[in-house]
């Protein structure tokens, strides 16, 4: 990682730290500022994919992958927009899928970097049973859509402090002769 990189990841943790803060001090408004917060998430990450497509991974192989998942986030997030006017039980369907989705991708990575040896593969196990974990007690909540907010509050807490070990966190380079 270097050093824009890596400041690239603080800034993105400052933000997180603000989204959480936010979450927190509007408690009576914070499903709607929940979804505003998670579509544009989502909007902006599928517009940087795209991006992502069109400079350099049309010309990679297996790019397309790209255009198809920088598309589907695109919709993911104008459909997160789209459900503000529902009631909150979907938007913590939404919230339950993303986290236990992400949670089993982080373990299945940290199993394979641990087959590899990797040195860190235990940092993003922690990471994905911590995502598995909110995202059962998202769908034990449910009817309290107050104390889901504040759980996501603390999961963009969490995924702060994540950002900052991975900023501060030494990485080897691979040189091939």
């Amino acid at each position: 990682m270097n050093l824009a990189q890596r400041v690239r990841s603080l800034i993105f943790a400052a933000l997180l730290v603000l989204a959480s803060i936010i979450l927190f001090v509007t408690a009576d408004l914070g499903y709607f500022v929940l979804v505003i917060i998670l579509g544009i998430t989502l909007m902006v990450a599928g517009v940087r994919i795209l991006i992502y497509y069109f400079t350099m991974a049309r010309h990679m192989v297996g790019g397309k992958t790209m255009l198809y998942l920088g598309i589907i986030t695109l919709d993911i997030g104008a459909f997160a927009l789209t459900i503000v006017n529902l009631p909150p039980v979907f938007i913590v369907l939404y919230l339950f899928l993303s986290h236990a989705f992400s949670g089993a991708v982080d373990i299945l990575r940290a199993m394979e970097a641990k087959k590899y040896r990797a040195a860190h593969w235990r940092l993003r196990l922690t990471h994905g049973i911590v995502n598995i974990a909110v995202a059962f007690v998202c769908v034990m909540l449910v009817r309290y859509t107050e104390v889901v907010v504040f759980i996501y509050a603390l999961g963009l807490l969490y995924s702060a402090l994540m950002n900052v070990i991975t900023a501060f966190r030494r990485t080897s380079v691979v040189y091939i002769p």
